[in-house]
Parts: C-alpha cells; sequence; structure tokens
C-alpha cells in the first residue's frame, strides 16, 4: 500500500507521498495448499507523484505492479503519450481510467489528480478508482482543504474526531482541535503534508504491522504559473 495526500490552498496544490512498495507472494506448501507471503520483496525507491505537465500532477497508492511489474513504468508511458501543455486535469482523469482499464479492468489502483486548467487557472482535483470505474472531483477546490489515500489510519486518529471507550461501554469525546487549512499558506501546505507522510512512517514503523509506507518523501507544489518539486528522489550510482 501507500500513503497519499494532497493540501489545497488558495495559493497553490501540494501534493505528497512516500516511495515503499511492498510485494506479495503466493507460495505452494507440499502439501498442496497455498501461503501468502506478504512484504516478501519491499523496494523504497518507488515513484507515486508524477508530473503530466506543467500545470498537473497525479499520484497512486493501492496494487503497484502489472503483470509482474511495477505500474510506475505503464504511468510513465501513459504521461509520454498521452498528454501536452493543454491538457487539463479532466483530461488526465479520464485518460487515465481508460488506460488502466483496458490494461487490467478489475486493477485495485487508485489516482489522485490535481493542479490548474490552463485556459481558466481554475484549481481542480479529483479522485480516480480504477477497480470501481469512478472519478469523484473535489466539489469545491476554492476552499481550501485535504484529501487522501492509501493506509490513512494514523493521520485519521491525529485529526479527526476521537473517542475513547469507557470501563462501561459508553465513549468519551476526547479534546479536539481542529486545524485551519483555509490559513494555510503554500508552504504551510507544504510542511503539513510532509508532516502527514512522515508521521504515518514514523507511527507505523513501531507498530506490530507491516511496514507498507516507508522511504523518501516526495512532495510537489502547483501553483496557478506552474509547478516546482519540492523534494523528489533522484536516480544515483
Amino acid at each position: 500500500m501507500s500513503f497519499i495526500i494532497v493540501v489545497y490552498t488558495n495559493e497553490g496544490i501540494v501534493m505528497a507521498s512516500d516511495s515503499r512498495t511492498t510485494y506479495t507472494t503466493t507460495k505452494t506448501l507440499d502439501d498442496g495448499t497455498k501461503e501468502k507471503q506478504i512484504g516478501v520483496q519491499i523496494t523504497d525507491s518507488t515513484n507515486k507523484i508524477f508530473l503530466c505537465n506543467k500545470f498537473v500532477g497525479l499520484s497512486t497508492c493501492g496494487t503497484a505492479s502489472i503483470n509482474g511489474m511495477p505500474i510506475s513504468g505503464y504511468i510513465e508511458k501513459f504521461i509520454a503519450t498521452s498528454f501536452n501543455e493543454d491538457s487539463s486535469v479532466e483530461d488526465v482523469a479520464n485518460n487515465i481510467l481508460q488506460y488502466f482499464t483496458a490494461i487490467e479492468p478489475s486493477l485495485n489502483t487508485n489516482f489522485i489528480v490535481a493542479g490548474y486548467n490552463k485556459a481558466t487557472s481554475n484549481p481542480s482535483i479529483s479522485r480516480v478508482y480504477v477497480a470501481s470505474k469512478e472519478i469523484i472531483p473535489v466539489k469545491n477546490p476554492n476552499n481550501p482543504g485535504v484529501v487522501w489515500d492509501g493506509e490513512a489510519d494514523i493521520l485519521k486518529r491525529l485529526v479527526k474526531d476521537v473517542s475513547l471507550k469507557n470501563q462501561d461501554g459508553t465513549y468519551s469525546d476526547l479534546d479536539m482541535f481542529p486545524i485551519g487549512y483555509n490559513y494555510f499558506t503554500l508552504q504551510d501546505a507544504i510542511d503539513f503534508a510532509e508532516y502527514a507522510v512522515d508521521v504515518t512512517i514514523k507511527t507505523m514503523f513501531f507498530q506490530d504491522r507491516v511496514k507498507t509506507v516507508g522511504g523518501p518523501i516526495d512532495i510537489l507544489a502547483i501553483k496557478p504559473s506552474g509547478a516546482v518539486w519540492i523534494k523528489r528522489k533522484e536516480l544515483h550510482a
């Protein structure tokens, strides 16, 4: 799995993700039974955020391989052959759904497509679900907020209403201090996006669970004037 997040403000949009991919295999035992081996192969160099053109980015989580090969290669080919500088968020969302539906209709992979439509400079964000063939736009991206996907249970406990179960079975609400996304500058959005991925990685490290979120954090900022990488893995020897 993964953790991806998009924070949108009136100054711009920030996309962040981790870099870990865990692969699961099925082994046939001597007695013929099948045993699922979770996380037998791990890489911390997976790209999960992609820049489609100067104004539109996409991030991905869920199933990370097709035909035994990383999905990132398919996404790179898709971007190289499907878009130009005038392509909109809606173009990317519709085309990526068609592209992966044609390859693997039941693919359990999700995308968040975000950016600005060049002709109008209006922000747009859409969630794309390949398996269910759904595209769900964020209703009002001019109203600052956040969307995420993947292993989000850790962040939800930190930023959503939480109650503690008492011994008698009743629940007591903890004090809730909302996050003022509407006050965020673009730098605040960058800081929050990095925090959200980082706290997920560090908390999961200590939990008794498969470490499906990890590795370097990539961050892409998109403004009406264009996109800039804040943090990005580089190839190296």
